[in-house]
């Protein structure tokens, strides 16, 4: 407060920078002592380890090796890289695993601000904890935060956790495969019966905005509209970074059918988001999952979302004007005869579109094509 309040009001910017410099040189020496200590890691861990030790005390441990944790970005990066290796070899995450089972937010919330510091230094050493047996477990665990209500946006850390850790980008082959393998056959899963069973059945009434009882796996607790929003956002980000891996998810059951109920949520921003989800998967111009959308007809929630939105100028028109746009251009045949020959009734009334328009002349230059393939394969008498 006084540095960032009183201060600037009576001091000019030389001495802010100066009285900056000395509070960052400060910070680094004493992390530098800490670090330096042959015991003082291992003592702190054997501490939080112990049986008989108090909630209070735990506490006060968590929120010490926050500190200290954030405090080492004063180090150089050399020593910034070396003092995290060894934190992890001395057992780290498996402290974060025990602190993120907590029932206390606020440990809970300095468990995940420690392994967010720990992906941006070096992700892979959570990545080599996690491929681990014993590690298997702490996947679980930010897999069970990104839907569970801490309040304070914890959700949104879970997931950029989950984001970085999976990101297929920056992971080495070794890790890629185990970490990708653990996540598709114990965790995807879990998160898409969260929304589906956080959606209303195509005979019941809408749900609260508010809220929705979640039963199986979530055992009914009560999933906010923001975190089944963070669930779809991993969605899209896996059909981005894991195409393979998550297409014969796709196609060995029916998890795109479950995840497009979330157009029969109330809130819009759900809608769009399903819309968002579907227009990932038709970006990736896979045959087998185009043939899995028009033989199940996963369209027709969207057109369905779409015709009873009617006129409104909003996000979701906008969201499945630009679907179809996406399917003209990219010349989706399979996906262009479908749409039309399903849905041309319901779409009569948006002809007034440029888009829907043009998609429509598209389905008609098919039919002219294959016409005039017929009659030239067809012999002059």
């Amino acid at each position: 407060y006084l540095q960032d309040v009183i201060l600037p009001r009576i001091l000019d910017d030389a001495t802010l920078a100066s009285l900056n410099t000395i509070i960052h040189t400060n910070n680094a020496a004493v992390i530098s002592l800490l670090k330096d200590d042959a015991c003082f890691i291992q003592d702190l861990f054997s501490r939080m380890r112990s049986p008989n030790i108090s909630m209070e005390s735990k506490r006060e441990l968590v929120l010490f090796l926050h500190e200290f944790c954030t405090l080492s970005k004063s180090l150089p990066l050399v020593q910034q890289l070396r003092l995290f290796r060894d934190l992890s070899g001395e057992g780290v995450f498996e402290i974060v695993s025990d602190v993120l089972q907590s029932q206390d937010r606020k440990i809970v919330s300095a468990g995940t601000d420690i392994v967010i510091l720990f992906l941006n230094q070096d992700p892979n050493l959570l990545r080599s904890y996690i491929v681990q047996q014993e590690g298997n477990s702490l996947l679980g665990l930010l897999v069970k935060g990104m839907v569970t209500d801490f309040g304070e946006q914890m959700h949104c850390q879970f997931l950029e956790i989950l984001r970085i850790l999976m990101d297929s980008f920056t992971m080495s082959g070794a890790h890629r495969d185990v970490i990708i393998e653990i996540f598709y056959e114990r965790h995807l899963d879990y998160l898409v019966d969260v929304i589906a069973s956080s959606c209303p059945s195509r005979s019941a009434t809408r749900t609260s905005p508010n809220s929705a009882v979640v039963g199986g796996n979530t055992e009914g607790h009560r999933i906010k509209p923001e975190i089944l929003l963070n669930v779809c956002e991993l969605l899209c980000f896996c059909v981005v970074h894991h195409p393979y891996r998550i297409k014969c998810n796709f196609l060995m059951n029916n998890a795109i059918e479950k995840i497009l109920t979330m157009t029969r949520r109330s809130e819009k921003f759900l809608v769009v988001a399903a819309v968002r989800f579907m227009r990932t998967i038709i970006s990736r111009n896979d045959e087998h999952l185009i043939r899995h959308v028009v033989k199940f007809n996963l369209l027709k929630p969207i057109i369905d979302a779409f015709v009873e939105n009617g006129d409104r100028y909003n996000m979701l028109q906008s969201g499945v004007l630009e679907l179809l746009e996406h399917i003209r251009k990219e010349n989706l045949k399979p996906l262009v005869i479908y749409v039309t020959e399903s849905f041309s009734d319901q779409l009569m009334k948006f002809e007034h579109f440029g888009s829907i328009q043009a998609f429509k002349l598209k389905y008609q230059q098919y039919l002219e094509s294959a016409d005039m393939k017929l009659s030239a394969s067809v012999p002059d008498m």
